[in-house]
Parts: structure tokens; C-alpha cells; sequence
């Protein structure tokens, strides 16, 4: 819409209901309107409500009514570039942004879609002069400096990552990502000191977990012996099971250890004998000295790849062995992940790429994924011979249960799995690392369990 156009009053109404959150009577002006005349405006602003609801398909043909009109108003093409990018059609995303791009070079949060819709579909390269264009036009886009960063850390080139990272920081100190994502890349390439400090702002986030106040004091390394410490988890399952550890080692150094923990585990842990109390994050906390954020003990006793003092296994499976029929090798195997996962297109394997691994005669498959009771699945994993399994909470069960594991991972992994660690993991000593060769191939991964797999 042009200053020059003048305005429906019905169009006016539904934009000042639109800035102030009130969608549905903003709404309610559009389709009065549309009841006289089909409108571009009143579809463009009904087609961002659909956006805002999430009803993507609905969106944009609403969104694509109002380009029937004004096929080349600019700010209704960059609602349909949004519209498509939420979708995941990236393709047509990139289409109609490029489109903007040729009648209004600069919009620098046009560059940015764009290139955030290159980074999407694996464009790497255009990604980069996408949000390099950005940062020319606004130079201080800290968004853009941000997704900068994990495009050369996708592209493994850290030192540029870092950099970006850093230039957010230096931009904004307080802005809370950039941290995080410079402690994760830290951890990833081995620096545990840097790497450490930078994660705890996690802690920032505001997230009800970490904003409770608990009414005791932060342990940060005071003398435990005798005290009642309270640590809590956080994040997924499977970092639970990782930083498990470091509560235990301070229950040997003579804690008394309360453990928060999420739902599906909490059964689980009460089995621990060196756990005193388990409750869920809703649960009431008993009379404690101290409180912890589970992943905050590694920064405190400083751990790091060179440390002795880890046992394994860490954890206990008292429940009933389960019964084997047969003596097959029995494998678990983990080859895809909730789709959900801001990672599941890295870190999945291709459809049936191992389904001619295991002969029958001598394999019994399991198949983990298909295990949603986390009690029953980790005695699954116990009785298993041999894990293969892509990132999840499975290698970390099977690390934990010092269960021997073959771990098949991206170019480029969590930042668990430090790269300077090409086939093995200093987290867990039972895991032998399968890393792809090249992002998004997995035919060395895939070649070298088939190899491997017949020596079993």
C-alpha cells in the first residue's frame, strides 16, 4: 500500500485492531469488507492472521488473492515469502524474497529471510552473501550477526563462527543466544574453560525452571560433605542421564542428594541407591542447604576430557533382567528422531539404509524408538549386546550403563560429541563414534557399520 492511496475506513480499523493484538475484530473489518468487494488489503491482513494461527495453507491464499490485485506491492510478496518459509516451502520462499529483492534492493530483513531460506535447504554459500548483504545495509542486524554464526559453524569453519558470536556480544552484552551458542561451539571444538562459563548463561533463559526461587543458596562448590543438596534437570532426558554423573560424585564425597527431575524419569532414579529423594519439577522440595542446575556441575568441579575420577557404569538397572529366547546378537538400533527436532534433518539416517545389516539368523533387532516408557526402555538397553543408535537419549542410557554403543553422528554434532574426538567419546568410554565424512552424506557411515557389523 502506497502513502499515496487513501484508506477504507474498514482497512483502517483492522489495522489499528492488528497493532493492538485484537486479530479477530481486525478480522471481523476485513470480511465486512470483503463482503462488498474483494479487497487485497483485507486479504493481506486476514492472510497474516492465518499466518499468526498458524494455518499456513490458509495464509497464503489469502495472502495470494491480494497479489492478484497487487502483484508487485512489496509488502504483501514479503508476507507470502514468510508465509512459505513457516510452511517449510523454502523453495517458493526463496522465490518471492528474490522477487522483493528485484523491485526493492534494500530491505535488509528481506536479505535475511532470504538467507535464512538458502541456510534452510543446505545453500550455504547464498546463504552467507544473503546476510552479508543484510549486515551491509544494517550493520548492527544482531539477528543476522547470530544466524551468521551457526552457518559457519554448520559450514565447520569455528574461527568465523566465534567470531560472529563474539560480534553479538560486543553488540549487545546482554543478548542471552549468542552466548549460549558460543559456549556450545566452545565445548564442540574443546575448549571446556571458555566453554563452560559461556553455557551458564543458559541460566538467563526465561524459562519457569530456571526464574523459581528455591529459598536456599547456589552451591558453587562449597564443602558437601554432610549437606543436602538439591540438583535439577534440565533440558532433555538424555543430559539428565549425562550429567547424571556429577551428583553422584558428590553423594561419594558425602552429600545427601535430591534429585528434580522430569516426569518419565523420576521412577527410574528413586531405584539409585545413592539418591535420597527424587521428585518431579512440580513436586514439593524437602529442607535442603544448597540447590543446583544439574548441567552447572560440570563448570563447578571443572570437568573436562583429562579428568579420572569418572566410574562406570554410573547408574544401576535393578529391574528384572528381561528374558532372551534366543542366542542371537540382540541389537538396539536408533535410526530416526521426533520430527520436532530443530536438528532432525541432520541427524536422521536415510529410510531402510541398514535394513540388510543384520541377518536374521544370527540378529535379533530391536527396534528403541518404538519404546515410549522410559523404565521399560532402558531395560531394553540393558539387555541389548550392542547399541547402535543416532543422537538422542539412547547413547546416553547406553553410556551411562557402560553398554557397549556404536554412535552415528553429522558433519557436525551436538556439542556433546567434541570433534577432536574422531571415534570415541571422553564422556562415555563404551561408545565407539561412526561420524559422517561429509554434511548430509551418510554413505561412509552407513559402509563402514555394514563392514563392521559382520565381525560382531
Amino acid at each position: 500500500m502506497t502513502k499515496q492511496e487513501t484508506l477504507k475506513p474498514e482497512i483502517s480499523k483492522a489495522i489499528n485492531a492488528f497493532g493492538q493484538n485484537k486479530f479477530d475484530e481486525a478480522e471481523k473489518y476485513c470480511l465486512d469488507l470483503l463482503k462488498k468487494e474483494n479487497d487485497p488489503d483485507a486479504n493481506h491482513i486476514i492472510g497474516c492472521i492465518r499466518m499468526r494461527e498458524k494455518k499456513f495453507e490458509e495464509s497464503i491464499s489469502y495472502i495470494n488473492k491480494a497479489l492478484s490485485e497487487k502483484n508487485n506491492d512489496v509488502g504483501i510478496l514479503i508476507s507470502l515469502g514468510c508465509a512459505q518459509s513457516s510452511k517449510k516451502d523454502y523453495i517458493g520462499s526463496i522465490k518471492t524474497f528474490e522477487k522483493v529483492i528485484s523491485i526493492k534492493t534494500d530491505i535488509s530483513q528481506v536479505h535475511f529471510y532470504l538467507g535464512e531460506s538458502y541456510r534452510q535447504t543446505d545453500q550455504f554459500e547464498k546463504a552467507i552473501k544473503a546476510f552479508q548483504k543484510c549486515l551491509d545495509i544494517t550493520p548492527d542486524h544482531i539477528g543476522c550477526q547470530l544466524i551468521l554464526g551457526i552457518t559457519y559453524e554448520e559450514l565447520k569453519k569455528f574461527d568465523q563462527a566465534i567470531a560472529f558470536y563474539k560480534s553479538c556480544i560486543e553488540t549487545y552484552p546482554d543478548y542471552i543466544e549468542p552466548h549460549i551458542n558460543l559456549g556450545m561451539c566452545y565445548l564442540l571444538t574443546g575448549n571446556y574453560t571458555d566453554g563452560w562459563g559461556e553455557y551458564e548463561w543458559r541460566l538467563k533463559m526465561p524459562l519457569e525452571l530456571y526464574k523459581r526461587d528455591y529459598h536456599k543458596p547456589l552451591w558453587n562448590g562449597q564443602d558437601v560433605d554432610g549437606k543436602h543438596i538439591m540438583i535439577i534437570a534440565e533440558h532433555s532426558v538424555g543430559e539428565t542421564m549425562q550429567y547424571l554423573r556429577f551428583a553422584k560424585q558428590l553423594a561419594l564425597e558425602g552429600a545427601q542428594i535430591t534429585i528434580m527431575a522430569q516426569d518419565p524419569i523420576v521412577e527410574f532414579l528413586k531405584t539409585q541407591s545413592w539418591i535420597s529423594n527424587v521428585i518431579p519439577y512440580d513436586g514439593t522440595i524437602p529442607e535442603i542447604d544448597y540447590y543446583c542446575f544439574m548441567i552447572s556441575l560440570a563448570k563447578i568441579l571443572e570437568w573436562n576430557p583429562d579428568m579420572d575420577t569418572q566410574q562406570f557404569p554410573y547408574i544401576k538397572v535393578t529391574y528384572k533382567k528381561l528374558k532372551r529366547d534366543n542366542e542371537k546378537i540382540r541389537v538396539g538400533l536408533v535410526t530416526t528422531a521426533p520430527k520436532e527436532l530443530s536438528n532432525y534433518k541432520q541427524i536422521i539416517l536415510p529410510d531402510n539404509s541398514l535394513d540388510n545389516c543384520f541377518p536374521s539368523n544370527r540378529f535379533e533387532v530391536m527396534d528403541l524408538p518404538s519404546i515410549q516408557d522410559f523404565d521399560e526402555l532402558i531395560q531394553m538397553i540393558d539387555s541389548c549386546d550392542l547399541i547402535i543408535s543416532i543422537e538422542g537419549i539412547v547413547p546416553h542410557i547406553a553410556g551411562s550403563l557402560n553398554k557397549k554403543t556404536w554412535l552415528l553422528l553429522p558433519s557436525v554434532p551436538k556439542h556433546t560429541w567434541d570433534l577432536n574426538f574422531k571415534t570415541s567419546s571422553p564422556w562415555y568410554p563404551s561408545l565407539e563414534i561412526f561420524r559422517q565424512k561429509t554434511a548430509g552424506d551418510w554413505t561412509n557411515v552407513v559402509s563402514e557399520v555394514e563392514n563392521r557389523i559382520q565381525n560382531v
